[in-house]
């Protein structure tokens, strides 16, 4: 059966139609160069509303086991992939990839050139896309619905001598939870839409402000309950959640070109000058000449694009990282931060 994916520009791929060979839908076009980690990807709630474009030929091959996803569903619209196979090696696969998307009612395509699709991409930047059953004009290509996440819980059980760490959801993935977990702290998991009354009867220790899809602007309803927990709480934010906080002590954000989603980008701490490679995923940054109007210091940049990759607030125990630090996908070079984040908790310093 064919698959038809159609780009905001006009341009259109013809290839075999897997996952939900039915379904059509229309999202934002993006690629991430990870080689491994497709389950964690596709489940990654960063992804919300996103059509992925994986860069590396062969997916599939590993198939899919229990506990890998980050989430409870697929949260990708749609998969774009040069080849899915159902030949999988792994013990602990007992699924492929493709009966995963099926299930899960997500459409993919196979056969496509995605080379030149990542260069399309590229070139122009992150578009809006189609995947449909027949061909499209341009004119029926519709705006891709970008709705934002529902609402998770976690819990852990809670004693008299566990920290309280309060997470905001903006899209966390499970792997941010469980790290946590593994330290002996209590994590109660709110929405972006409690008040600063909710978060505070929940008498936290520490703040988590994770990672999730989209522009940090559409959260700006949220920058004022930040910026009271900043006076009174150890704050640690991920991804879109140090985008958050830049944007709540004044700095400012901008749209990448094509983002920044895979498991190699090169990460300076400028304190340490040490080089990470972390897992990213990601469309906007930190506009890094605004910090300078902020009492925020800049720690970390992308060696490859000198983007923003890591902030901290001075005289206070508040930090954030662009990058992934939980991986799943991706090496763990940078799990520490969750160390550093439970010592500022405990009333230890960011940084001397």
């Amino acid at each position: 059966m064919k698959k038809y994916l159609t780009l905001e520009n006009g341009d259109t791929f013809v290839g075999e139609a897997c996952g939900d060979k039915t379904a059509e839908i229309d999202g934002e076009l993006v690629f991430t160069t990870s080689m491994t980690g497709y389950q964690e990807t596709v489940t990654d709630p960063s992804y919300e509303g996103q059509i992925i474009l994986f860069t590396y030929p062969l997916i599939g091959n590993y198939g899919i086991s229990m506990a890998t996803s980050q989430s409870d569903s697929v949260t990708a619209r749609a998969v774009v992939v040069r080849e899915m196979t159902d030949e999988v090696s792994h013990y602990q696969s007992v699924l492929t990839m493709n009966s995963f998307l099926k299930q899960a009612g997500v459409p993919a395509i196979s056969g496509v050139d995605t080379r030149q699709l990542t260069k399309i991409i590229r070139r122009y930047g992150t578009m809006k896309a189609s995947l449909t059953n027949q061909p499209i004009n341009q004119e029926e290509t519709q705006t891709p619905n970008l709705s934002v996440i529902e609402e998770k819980k976690f819990s852990s059980q809670a004693n008299s001598e566990t920290k309280e760490i309060v997470l905001v959801d903006f899209g966390v993935k499970d792997n941010i939870v469980s790290l946590l977990q593994q330290e002996n702290v209590n994590v109660t998991v709110v929405s972006p839409e409690s008040t600063l009354q909710d978060i505070e009867s929940l008498h936290p220790s520490g703040i988590l402000l994770s990672n999730g899809p989209g522009d940090p602007t559409d959260w700006e309803a949220f920058v004022p309950v930040i910026q009271a927990l900043q006076e009174k709480y150890p704050i640690f934010g991920i991804c879109l959640g140090h985008q958050l906080l830049a944007l709540a002590n004044g700095a400012k954000t901008y749209k990448l070109p094509f983002g920044h989603r895979g498991i190699n980008h090169p990460v300076k701490d400028l304190q340490t000058g040490k080089i990470f490679i972390t897992s990213q995923n990601h469309g906007y940054a930190v506009d890094i000449d605004s910090i300078a109007d902020t009492p925020l210091e800049l720690t970390a940049i992308e060696v490859n694009d000198k983007t923003c990759e890591g902030l901290r607030y001075p005289g206070k125990p508040i930090f954030s990282v662009q990058f992934h630090p939980e991986a799943a996908p991706g090496p763990h070079e940078a799990t520490e931060l969750f160390d550093k984040f439970l010592n500022t908790v405990n009333g230890g310093v960011v940084n001397a």
